[in-house]
């Protein structure tokens, strides 16, 4: 059984091409265009692992990770961003996402933050 993953971001483009790839990494990919949709998909699909932009309209990164936190606090998230900052960062971080990547998205970078997801779930009590 794969493993799924919820991509987040309102750029269809970028969307569209992490979903592709996910999917040749061997993940089960599936997509939302921002966080009101993804919270919607993540309480019916229940996926372990979440990668979601920062800024969208309608519910922002930080908005959705807050929210998924509490319906869904094991599941493990990735931030990505274009315009990212240290407080941003750590903000992400308090909300328990386990990275923030910068936009062009490092390829190798997302392939070992997705490791450390894995190997972080479930989550210890």
């Amino acid at each position: 059984m794969s493993t799924k993953v919820l991509v987040v971001d309102d750029d269809a483009t970028t969307r569209g091409a992490l979903a592709q790839l996910l999917q040749m990494w061997g993940y089960q990919p599936e997509t939302a265009s921002d966080g009101m949709e993804a919270l919607e998909k993540a309480r019916s699909s229940r996926p372990m692992i979440v990668i979601s932009d920062l800024r969208m309209p309608r519910m922002g990164g930080m908005e959705f990770l807050s929210a998924l936190r509490c319906g869904s606090p094991h599941v493990r998230c990735i931030i990505i961003t274009s315009d990212g900052s240290w407080e941003t960062a750590a903000q992400a971080r308090r909300l328990g996402a386990v990275d923030l990547l910068e936009k062009p998205v490092d390829l190798h970078r997302l392939r070992v933050d997705l490791k450390k997801c894995l190997e972080s779930y479930p989550p210890q009590a």
